[in-house]
């Protein structure tokens, strides 16, 4: 992993709304190429004060795990663990345009494997990708997850249906990268 300064994480908060707000409209476009379009009422400060709420509320139930990703300060990303049930929940993140390539996505996944394991005792981890996203299944791969399910059409992306691989985490893997101090 590329060593990355000055990245912290912190749970989202209702005084990241402005901020937030800023971020998902700088990088709307970015995303937009990559994952499904929010609706359109997301991109007020309306909309992204009801998804902080949203987030918070499951979050009270320990069913999600919402976090903002800081590099000096600045917000560049999204990563959260979702519809965490037992020992198992789902992975995702959103990293800024400027930021890929620097080693914050692999960080973020460090951290919400950490979380995932100590805080929640979620051992089984999923994230879905887009096919043809090879940074993330880059990412997804290097953190012990591995491609198990093809689903056509799994997404629109841009009005297109896009086919997407669920990646599952092996905790056989995610061993072999703790012995290299990769991962944890």
């Amino acid at each position: 992993m590329r060593h990355v300064k000055d990245v912290t994480f912190h749970l989202l908060t209702h005084e990241d709304a402005v901020e937030l707000l800023q971020f998902e409209r700088a990088e709307r476009a970015w995303f937009e190429q990559h994952i499904e379009a929010r609706p359109e009422c997301f991109y007020t400060l309306q909309g992204v004060a009801k998804h902080i709420i949203d987030c918070l509320a499951l979050n009270a139930q320990r069913k999600m795990h919402p976090l903002i990703i800081r590099q000096r300060g600045v917000i560049v990303g999204r990563a959260n663990l979702r519809n965490i049930a037992d020992v198992h929940a789902w992975v995702g993140y959103r990293i800024a345009q400027g930021a890929g390539g620097r080693g914050v996505a692999q960080s973020a996944l460090k951290h919400l494997l950490t979380e995932a394991r100590c805080v929640y005792g979620v051992t089984q981890l999923e994230a879905v990708v887009a096919v043809d996203n090879a940074a993330s299944q880059r990412v997804l791969a290097k953190g012990g997850f591995t491609a198990q399910k093809r689903l056509p059409r799994y997404s629109r992306v841009s009005g297109a249906p896009r086919d997407c691989w669920i990646f599952e985490y092996s905790p056989a893997l995610s061993h072999g990268l703790a012995a290299n101090n990769t991962l944890y």
